[in-house]
């Protein structure tokens, strides 16, 4: 058992008996909230089979070559920043979404109901683009091949990104995030989260000069979760180090990913892919 990164287990069905989850996560009485049976194995293996086959007019996009990963959607830290293509994207990209999900609860529906019902009803929404009804994308679903990773990181740096621009003004807290997972590899693809802290410096990728991918981690406390199909995990990705180790064997790991923070007036949560 991790003595720094404790975790309440909750199954999607119970959630209305969990109100306070989130408020209390994020007053740090808990580091993270795992959701079983999101979507249950059926519905998850339907997707990927959706998802593997090239889903129709699904907007793909990449990850830098060597993560060997892609995307369904645009990341928004990987997009240009005048977000002309992004907006121009996000309406079909939603409607697609919603395409892809058919014959299960729609996937932004189902996630920010679920994440709504833990937070004490406050509502959870895609970020606001630059004129209603143009809203950010709510998520992206990343396909993580053979050997795919993704190098330790914290999420309060990507604040800095000038793609960021018409979120950062409308938010006021760190960073966190969910990663669900519709499949996962024969092994390794651990989310790995360390015993290390942003301590609140915005806008760095470490709390020193160097890069964060490039600390040293020898020694460093952590926590690993592999996590099943159809269960959410939910932390504060902004303050703790945190990467994704690699895929090992034949499988692709299938998640869907968003980045949330508290609005500036504390009334609702907004989610970005």
């Amino acid at each position: 058992m991790s003595s720094f990164f404790r975790a309440i287990a909750i199954d999607a069905s119970q959630a209305a008996d969990f109100p306070e989850a989130v408020r209390r996560m994020r007053r740090e009485e808990f580091e993270g909230i795992i959701v079983r049976q999101v979507y249950d194995g059926e519905e998850c293996a339907r997707l990927c089979a959706r998802l593997a086959a090239g889903p129709d007019g699904l907007l793909r996009s990449e990850f830098p070559p060597a993560m060997r990963a892609y995307f369904f959607g645009m990341n928004l830290n990987l997009t240009p920043p005048d977000l002309m293509a992004y907006f121009r994207e996000a309406p079909e990209f939603r409607a697609r979404l919603k395409k892809l999900f058919r014959g299960s609860i729609d996937l932004e529906a189902r996630v920010t109901g679920l994440l709504s019902t833990l937070d004490g009803g406050r509502p959870y929404c895609a970020a606001p683009g630059p004129h209603p009804p143009l809203d950010h994308m709510f998520t992206t679903l990343r396909a993580h091949l053979p050997g795919g990773f993704i190098p330790p990181h914290f999420d309060n740096e990507q604040s800095s990104h000038p793609s960021y621009r018409l979120i950062v003004p409308q938010i006021g807290a760190d960073l966190f995030s969910f990663v669900l997972a519709f499949s996962r590899p024969e092994s390794g693809g651990e989310l790995e989260i360390f015993n290390l802290r942003h301590e609140g410096r915005r806008f760095r990728m470490a709390d020193g000069e160097e890069d964060a991918a490039r600390l040293d981690l020898t020694g460093v406390e952590s926590i690993r979760f592999r996590l099943a199909p159809g269960e959410m995990i939910l932390f504060n990705s902004g303050r703790y180090l945190h990467r994704l180790n690699p895929m090992i064997g034949a499988a692709t790991r299938w998640t869907a990913c968003s980045f949330m923070a508290e609005s500036r007036t504390g009334e609702q949560v907004y989610c970005w892919g």
